[in-house]
């Protein structure tokens, strides 16, 4: 398991602050997720939908994406899995944390190839990459790691 500096300090934190930590981690990286979902719906109301949006637009929301990624896994650091509010987070993160940190890695694949094929200008090729990083890349994180949702 590969920790940052960051991840370090959230899991000390944990480990010295228990429950209002854990609320803190949890909001935090609540925030950071919702920040993705944003963006990966606006992608999706340029590319699927039609809605307006340009491909430059797709892939600087594609780069914001593929640039989060690699911070996934530091922000579900040990004793993160619950607290006082709610947390959609599955057990199975931090009991295969390897392979949640693989589903990390392959959804930042994912990102950086939808970001190339934005800015390509093939309008073909980017819903496609936006296919591939919703349903493998999101998803091959939200379906083992997440509890589903109502």
């Amino acid at each position: 398991m590969r920790w940052t500096t960051t991840a370090f300090g959230l899991a000390l934190a944990l480990a010295t602050a228990g429950a209002a930590a854990a609320e803190s981690v949890i909001k935090a990286r609540q925030g950071e997720m919702d920040a993705m979902g944003k963006r990966m719906n606006a992608i999706k109301e340029t590319v699927v939908e039609g809605k307006g949006g340009t491909l430059a637009d797709v892939a600087a929301h594609a780069e914001y994406i593929a640039g989060k990624l690699p911070q996934v896994p530091s922000w579900f650091p040990p004793g993160s899995d619950q607290g006082p509010d709610e947390t959609w987070a599955l057990p199975k993160i931090w009991q295969d944390f390897a392979g949640f940190e693989a589903a990390a890695r392959n959804a930042q694949t994912l990102a950086g190839r939808l970001v190339a094929a934005a800015k390509s200008g093939d309008r073909t090729a980017t819903t496609q990459a936006f296919a591939a990083l919703g349903k493998e890349g999101c998803g091959g994180c939200h379906t083992p790691y997440r509890r589903p949702q109502d």
